[in-house]
């Protein structure tokens, strides 16, 4: 069996995946000294990428105490990296075969492990789909910016809170409002078709507003 070896991995929660330029400082990014490393088909390798699967108990039996890990890691050992010599991903798999939750690389990682799989031969595991991936339109980073602003403008409008409501208007249209109804259905209508500088400007306001209470 091949190994990878010193490695970092970023299982986020809910089945998330994030490529190595949206991790987070938050994250809990754990140290993993050891793990099983396999070959793959590309379609093996995509159907991990687009759907929960569950491996047969032969895969299991095959990884399970294989992988080291740092101490007091919030991730079980039964732990293996798959990749189709193009890409890599690592997966955390449930005694019952199920994937519980996978990291993408660091990109100097997925590099040198790249170089390793040349030397090894396709392993074939036998699996189920169980469901599709929901998934994702836009970074992280975006999605986080675009939640809080519709959090504060829902807040804002149920509250109405006209004042604020016309302040983040002007900003973000540079032109004054005075139907709140109209005012918040626009910037709603705004915010669910696109992301601009003014987005992360508003993103800005709002977090200085609650900075200042």
């Amino acid at each position: 069996m091949y190994y990878y070896y010193d490695i970092l991995l970023n299982f986020g929660s809910d089945n998330e995946l994030f490529s190595f330029y949206e991790w987070e400082k938050d994250d809990a990014v754990e140290f993993v000294k050891k793990v099983p490393l396999f070959r793959v088909s590309t379609e093996t390798f995509l159907d991990n990428l687009k759907y929960q699967v569950q491996y047969e108990k032969e895969v299991i039996s095959l990884i399970q105490n294989k992988t080291i890990v740092k101490a007091n890691a919030n991730v079980s050992e039964n732990l293996m990296i798959i990749s189709d010599n193009k890409n890599a991903l690592a997966l955390e798999i449930g005694l019952d075969g199920t994937v519980i939750g996978r990291s993408k690389l660091l990109l100097e990682d997925e590099e040198n492990l790249l170089e390793i799989l040349y030397t090894m031969k396709e392993t074939h595991f036998d699996y189920k789909k169980i469901k599709k991936y929901k998934n994702r339109n836009s970074l992280r980073q975006i999605e986080k910016i675009k939640k809080l602003i519709k959090c504060e403008l829902d807040t804002l409008y149920e509250s109405k809170n006209v004042s604020k409501l016309k302040f983040l208007y002007y900003e973000w249209f540079n032109k004054s409002g005075k139907n709140i109804d109209l005012m918040y259905h626009e910037m709603q209508e705004k915010l669910s078709k696109e992301y601009n500088a003014n987005l992360k400007k508003i993103y800005d306001f709002i977090k200085i507003s609650y900075n200042k209470n």
